[in-house]
């Protein structure tokens, strides 16, 4: 089962990405320097179902690479817990049992992957698989650095026949010291950029994200002055806020790249992880796209949406995973140091045990008696 698990998932995977195309990624330190990771995933194309699943160490997989090649095989050094989809476990976002995180995001028109070539085999695995293989394998940023540009990374061309292209797809990866990265695949090469502004959304690449923020030097925390005029006309702001004026607030990834790093960096930096968590919830919140505001389709009448399914943060210091999913807002965690990552199979609950949104009832805490 384990052998062929990857060959599986990778067939789900391609269905999902052709549509998801506005996760964002955050990454904050509080004031110890404790890094927290958070990412929303949206989808909108149908009810991804997705699982929260338990990969224990030592499991086997091997990567198909399509026309009946094999790649890789590879033993996991670390166990790990993770978002999948459709019921399939593929690792859309996760951390393992040494705290690193990994998410991963949807990048169309950019990513094009390395050729396939005969006697590489051995190190060559599909894009699709790259996700599991790094938290298996890796508990470091710089060990990430190290493996990777000796790895080959490609498509299934099984796959892209099928379903008409490869899954376009970049990743983030943070671990225990705070270090993160973006791992991206252009024009057919590795690049592999340090994530300097705890910021990753979609399209284009890292570094022209980088670029534009040069565009919006003038955004600032602090509101303009209520003594400013021009021959005597007041220019007083109405309200507070004045110096994010020109934020962009549409949801495109440019847009959602510079205003999640004017969030973060004007963020009063959390005194402890519990309120680095809280002030990370509250930062993702801004990025929930309800249903109907994005629709994509041919027409007006043929439409698919894109909304917000769920969302994730990983206390990468305490190894604790939360989140939250569209129906049941109400924070869920599982404690990795708690877990038993010796099992020989996989395991996987529910995100939510009843999809409803878990409301207290506080009347009776208001009845006078």
């Amino acid at each position: 089962m384990t052998k062929r698990l990857l060959t599986v998932l990778s067939f789900a995977f391609v269905l999902l990405v052709s549509h998801v195309n506005a996760c964002t990624s955050i990454v904050i330190k509080t004031v110890d320097g404790s890094p927290i990771y958070g990412r929303t995933m949206e989808w909108g194309a149908f009810d991804l179902h997705t699982e929260l699943v338990l990969v224990p160490r030592q499991l086997s997989f091997t990567s198909e690479l399509g026309g009946g090649k094999k790649g890789m095989t590879w033993e996991n050094k670390y166990g790990y817990v993770a978002m999948n989809a459709v019921k399939k476990p593929f690792v859309t976002d996760g951390m393992n049992e040494t705290g690193l995180t990994l998410g991963v995001l949807y990048f169309p028109g950019f990513a094009e992957y390395q050729s396939f070539k005969d006697g590489e085999e051995a190190r060559t695995l599909n894009n699709v698989d790259l996700s599991a293989y790094i938290l298996g394998q890796f508990n470091t940023v710089k060990q990430i650095k190290t493996a990777l540009p000796k790895l080959r990374v490609v498509y299934n061309k099984d796959i892209a026949k099928t379903f008409g292209a490869p899954a376009p797809l970049h990743l983030v990866a943070t671990d225990s010291t705070g270090a993160s990265i973006v791992i991206e695949y252009v024009s057919g090469k590795l690049h592999i950029y340090d994530n300097t502004v705890g910021v990753m959304t979609n399209s284009p690449s890292y570094d022209w994200q980088i670029l534009n923020l040069r565009n919006y030097p003038q955004l600032t925390a602090f509101g303009g002055h209520a003594d400013k005029n021009i021959k005597g006309i007041s220019l007083a702001p109405f309200g507070a806020g004045s110096g994010m004026l020109g934020l962009p607030g549409d949801v495109t990834p440019p847009s959602r790249f510079v205003r999640a790093v004017a969030f973060t960096s004007t963020m009063i930096t959390p005194k402890n992880v519990e309120a680095g968590i809280n002030e990370a919830s509250r930062i993702l919140n801004n990025f929930d796209i309800p249903r109907g505001l994005v629709r994509e389709g041919e027409s007006p009448e043929d439409y698919h949406l894109n909304f917000t399914q769920w969302s994730t943060i990983g206390d990468i210091k305490n190894k604790r995973y939360y989140w939250w999913t569209e129906f049941n807002r109400r924070m869920r965690v599982v404690d990795l140091k708690e877990l038993n990552f010796t099992g020989g199979k996989i395991n996987s609950i529910p995100l939510d045990e009843v999809r409803t949104e878990d409301i207290r009832n506080r009347t009776d805490a208001m009845i006078i008696r």
